[in-house]
């Protein structure tokens, strides 16, 4: 798993260009997402928060398409086919152009799995919600107040947290703990989805449901690898999220941050591809 995880930073690192449509898209959706909280009629509403959506999964179905291009220019890399460092840069630059393309011939499939990964995933966690009030203890806490001091300072979080008591806190705990497994584990199931998707042109309805098993499948066939991935991941997360902290100390540590996310997404769907791509 190490090599993988030193030849996804490789693969990153050479092919900066597929980083350049998430920085466009993250620009344009944070202009239409905001705009889209200030739409009082309903209807208008409706209208923008579609057209966003499927922005998000025409973006998407570009982008993952371009990765996955990527994953095999790297590999014609390794395999001598490319003459010179020359021919091997041009055709890195070239990856840009697959952006168009990848929309045109996936953006029904990627929307459609989005679609349902959204929903499964909503029902699950709801599912998964009124199961727990069975047997997890009740918290007693105003949500509204607490999720403002999440949002707020450390010093608010921590205030927050003084004024709670011991039963609160314990049962707080229990629930991130068990929610937050019941997520995990559902991440760690469609790992491989979207890698998945772009394996076949298949009917856009039976997308989803075929990908999954060709997931699932590949989950079961490299489980052990699997989770030593996604624990990689977590981990990475963890890192960045504390780093966070130091992030938004002023302009020019915010500036690094958002930078070094945009080299942190990519690198992670790189991994995942180049993974599912060299053991399909």
């Amino acid at each position: 798993m190490s090599s993988y995880i030193k030849k996804a930073l490789d693969i990153t690192r050479k092919n900066v260009i597929i980083i350049q449509p998430l920085v466009l898209f993250l620009i344009i959706f944070t202009f239409t997402t905001s705009a889209l909280f200030q739409l009082a009629h309903k209807i208008t509403y409706i209208v923008f928060l579609t057209t966003n959506i499927l922005l998000f999964t025409a973006f998407l179905a570009g982008w993952l398409y371009m990765i996955k291009k990527t994953i095999e220019h790297y590999q014609k890399s390794e395999n001598g086919d490319y003459k010179n460092d020359k021919e091997e840069a041009d055709a890195s630059l070239a990856l840009g152009k697959e952006f168009f393309p990848g929309v045109g011939d996936f953006f029904p499939a990627v929307t459609f799995t989005v679609l349902c990964f959204v929903a499964v995933y909503i029902l699950m966690m709801f599912v998964s919600y009124k199961s727990g009030t069975y047997f997890l203890p009740r918290t007693d806490i105003n949500w509204t107040d607490f999720m403002t001091a999440a949002n707020s300072t450390p010093v608010e979080m921590q205030k927050y947290v003084d004024s709670l008591t011991y039963e609160q806190i314990k049962a707080i705990n229990l629930w991130i703990l068990y929610m937050g497994g019941i997520g995990s584990i559902f991440l760690f199931l469609t790992m491989y989805l979207f890698p998945a998707v772009f394996d076949k042109k298949e009917q856009y309805f039976f997308v989803p449901f075929s990908a999954f098993n060709r997931n699932l499948v590949f989950i079961c066939k490299h489980f052990w690898h699997s989770v030593g991935l996604i624990i990689f991941l977590f981990f990475l997360q963890l890192i960045f999220s504390i780093l966070s902290i130091f992030f938004s100390m002023n302009i020019i540590m915010s500036i690094i941050g958002l930078i070094l996310s945009f080299y942190f997404i990519t690198y992670t769907i790189v991994l995942i591809f180049l993974y599912y791509e060299t053991q399909k």
